[in-house]
């Protein structure tokens, strides 16, 4: 493997192949092309009501779910950049409340909330013990931006905020910033009593490449001092990252296991080099510092900031880390041994059909951006993506397209074929569907997304109408089958909270970090709700 710092350790191959998604039936439109094309058929001209009869009555946007499986959403509108309440659910509905009024409190100069709507990071994140998290971009009288995380202990009933110890750079006239945050996802066996892990890069320098820039990763482990959330010195990274890429995707920079919190990243490498290094590195929780950084796979193509890759852990302590990619294949890795980043399998690529063309195989190769990654309770790993579809079915007469697909890994397995979740049937060619995947403690996956092309609006209105046609998928199945997102899913797979101390001790971390995860409800994702279960 070349290129890039550290030492690069080279294991086994993965072994068998094991396919989760064939012949599986997803979410069904109405008047299908074929018996057998499954997918939702978009038709970017009519609305989802007009279409579907989908108008939900939730907030339309990535929930994430706390110990006892109760949802959060923050809001959002079209705009990439408007945000103000965040919806608890509580007693069997959402309640909503502002969020901006903790900001107006620290900022009376308050302005805007910037990149707040998907764009940048607008997740809730909860710990083991119901605090919520939440970051946020703003705009402030002088027109400088600041970075807050904002957090509750109650709940979401009322809000405090902590600013960050740096300032953002100023954003360009489409909206796009060249450095911002993020923390740390939920994403399947990372529940911790402690709040997330932060991120935040910053520009160093340009770099050679029209999607590059050279970008100084942190950072920042929270911690409460009573009922007050401070933050420590940030920790340096990398002085050589690429930043990430949170607008689609979004999968999580790190998971931690035990007192450990793994981080990924990929950085910027010479114009030649054959792609973007993409390295690991471990975040001691207990003595606040980092080991040295490991190249563990090569993404594709170099000095792209789509390279952004992700990183999960399963119940047995075992990372694995995907590549991001461009129009070509997300590269998969994992670790040898439990809770050890130090040996790890040769990477291999995730797929390599669905797009074909004169000179190529029968099979073509495969086209992924925009990588979302989560684990279930079984230890399969789901992925969502961006694919770039031509020659393989009928639609458009074989011309190329994008579709959102996922995939899935079973435990001890290969890669599935790409199955296709959602196309628009009235548009070949480029597409964005901004999509962020997540998974709920009883192990259903929900799929945020919605639709644009960038030739459908002027320069100057892009970033008020970025997010059109939004809806909430949800699986039961482990990626199976797809169907939209009911309100009563959220309710009905809320449980009541069990006692303080003992979500605390199933969060807590082991031992032995090789160990098996203990088969609890706030450890491993799944939930059983007992008959009298107050929601």
């Amino acid at each position: 493997m070349s290129g890039g710092r550290g030492r690069t350790v080279r294991r086994r191959p993965l072994a068998g192949l094991s396919l989760l998604l064939a012949g599986a039936a997803l979410l069904a439109a109405p008047a299908a092309a074929t018996a057998s094309d499954t997918s939702l058929r978009l038709d970017s001209r009519q609305s989802l009501r007009q279409q579907f009869d989908y108008a939900p009555d939730y907030e339309v946007n990535l929930p994430s779910f706390d110990a006892h499986n109760r949802a959060c959403i923050r809001s959002r509108t079209a705009s990439q950049h408007v945000t103000k309440d965040v919806f608890s659910l509580r007693r069997g509905a959402f309640h909503s409340t502002s969020i901006l009024d903790a900001v107006r409190r620290a900022y009376p100069g308050f302005r805007a909330t910037v990149n707040a709507g998907g764009w940048g990071s607008d997740a809730v994140e909860a710990d083991a013990l119901g605090r919520l998290y939440t970051l946020l971009e703003i705009r402030v009288g002088d027109g400088s931006l600041r970075t807050v995380l904002l957090y509750s202990t109650d709940a979401g009933r009322s809000w405090r905020l902590v600013s960050l110890p740096f300032k953002p750079p100023r954003t360009s006239p489409d909206g796009l910033i060249s450095g911002t945050s993020a923390s740390e996802h939920l994403v399947g066996w990372n529940l911790r009593s402690e709040p997330p892990l932060l991120a935040f890069w910053r520009p160093v320098s340009d770099w050679p490449g029209e999607r590059a820039c050279r970008m100084a990763l942190y950072v920042i482990q929270p911690r409460f001092e009573g009922d007050q959330l401070v933050l420590p010195a940030p920790v340096l990274v990398s002085d050589r990252s690429l930043g990430v890429i949170q607008a689609a995707g979004d999968a999580s920079f790190a998971a931690t296991v035990g007192s450990t919190t793994y981080i990924v990243w990929a950085e910027v490498a010479p114009p030649d080099a054959p792609g973007a290094p993409t390295f690991v590195a471990a975040y001691d929780q207990t003595t606040g510092t980092l080991s040295a950084p490991l190249q563990v796979a090569t993404a594709r193509p170099p000095n792209d900031d789509h390279t952004t890759p992700g990183i999960v852990a399963d119940g047995q302590g075992i990372l694995h880390v995907l590549t991001g990619s461009h129009n070509t294949r997300f590269m998969y890795t994992h670790t040898i041994d439990p809770a050890d980043a130090t040996l790890w399998t040769d990477p291999v690529p995730v797929l390599s059909s669905g797009y074909v063309k004169p000179g190529l195989s029968q099979e073509g190769r495969g086209c992924q951006t925009y990588l979302s990654l989560v684990c279930t309770p079984d230890n399969a790993l789901v992925i969502a993506f961006r694919q770039r579809r031509r020659g393989v079915d009928a639609v458009f007469g074989g011309r190329s397209y994008d579709a959102l697909s996922v995939q899935c890994l079973e435990p001890g397995g290969t890669w599935s074929d790409a199955r296709r979740v959602v196309y628009c049937s009235n548009n070949a060619g480029y597409a964005q569907y901004y999509h962020k995947l997540t998974i709920d403690r009883r192990g259903r996956l929900y799929l945020s997304l919605s639709y644009f092309r960038p030739c459908d609006w002027p320069a100057n209105k892009r970033a008020a109408n970025r997010y059109h046609h939004r809806m909430l998928l949800i699986s039961e199945d482990g990626g199976t089958s797809w169907r939209f997102a009911r309100l009563a899913d959220f309710v009905n797979g809320a449980v009541a909270p069990a006692s303080t101390d003992a979500v605390a001790a199933a969060a807590a971390p082991a031992t032995d970090p090789a160990a098996p995860a203990p088969a609890s409800a706030a450890a491993t994702g799944t939930v059983t709700p007992p008959a009298d279960a107050e929601q």
